[in-house]
């Protein structure tokens, strides 16, 4: 595992927003494919947990979330495995195509490795978040949970203020989200290119993401500041469409769905891709090749 300095954060973000530069129709095509299949297997079991509920009569809905949450996972970490090896060739140059981010599903070995990676990422995360706001801000715990069990309903003023101790919690929160975040990506890109296993790449991901706390601070600032800059023209667009709609009345709100839907679409395509284009680079600069020829020729043809 490599240690990188600071400058490395602003490396990784600028590769994530030009990777599309080398293979657009694979790189952009293969994650439209991918976040597709997503969402058309969400819905599915979304139907799927509401028929559950309605049958058993409501109750036990942290356990009947599983059946949404479980399945994703294992379908991401197989399509994920596919994205990073369409990326990695793209990136050396090799044949690649969008429909090769199914391949992943081929490589049963990979792509169990990853499910089982992020599975447990998923675990780790809500246990230490959990753990670390229990013990420094417990009234937040409290606030979450009335909040949670009034989901639907009317909730309280008293109940809808911030808690002690809230921005305590919102830094332990983004502390261990952008530490799984680098284990997770350092981690699934040793599962993908590298043929390791589910625990020896949480190891390698952990020791890389330990080692690399301070570009990572710096990835994290900038990225929040794209996101910022990312909102505020997200939201002028929102008020003109709003206003459109407002001005032609039915027709303005049809015009307004019509343009504004794909636009959203779009823009949450380009945030995956930027999202996957950083984690290749985190992964490639602290434990993969640093950007020499790679090692190993997966194939990526679908």
């Amino acid at each position: 595992m490599r240690s990188l300095g600071p400058a490395a954060g602003w490396k990784w973000l600028m590769f994530g927003i030009n990777l599309g530069r080398g293979n657009p129709r694979a790189i952009f095509g293969g994650a439209a494919l991918l976040v597709l299949a997503v969402l058309a297997l969400a819905i599915v079991l979304s139907i799927a947990l509401g028929a559950i509920q309605a049958s058993a009569g409501g109750g036990g809905d942290l356990w009947l979330s599983l059946v949404i949450t479980v399945p994703l996972m294992v379908a991401m970490g197989g399509m994920m495995v596919g994205y990073l090896r369409v990326i990695d060739a793209v990136e050396h140059g090799r044949p690649a195509t969008a429909g090769a981010v199914f391949a992943g599903f081929r490589d049963r070995g990979a792509w169990l490795n990853a499910s089982g990676l992020l599975l447990m990422l998923a675990v780790i995360q809500n246990l230490a978040i959990y753990g670390l706001v229990t013990w420094l801000a417990p009234d937040v715990v409290s606030w979450y949970m009335e909040n949670l069990a009034a989901a639907g309903a009317e909730v309280p003023a008293e109940t809808m203020e911030l808690p002690t101790g809230f921005g305590r919690a919102m830094a332990v929160a983004s502390v261990i989200g952008l530490l799984v975040f680098a284990v997770q990506a350092i981690g699934l890109g040793q599962v993908a290119l590298r043929g390791r296993g589910a625990l020896g790449a949480l190891g390698d991901g952990a020791q890389g993401a330990l080692r690399n706390m301070l570009p990572l601070v710096v990835l994290l600032f900038l990225a929040l500041a794209v996101l910022l800059v990312f909102s505020l023209v997200a939201a002028v667009i929102a008020l003109l469409f709003a206003a459109i709609a407002g001005a032609a009345g039915a027709a303005g709100a049809v015009l307004a769905a019509v343009v504004g839907i794909p636009l959203y679409l779009l823009a949450m395509l380009a945030v995956f891709v930027v999202m996957m284009g950083v984690m290749y680079a985190v992964w490639r600069d602290v434990a993969g090749d640093g950007g020499a020829p790679a090692a190993e020729d997966h194939t990526v043809a679908a």
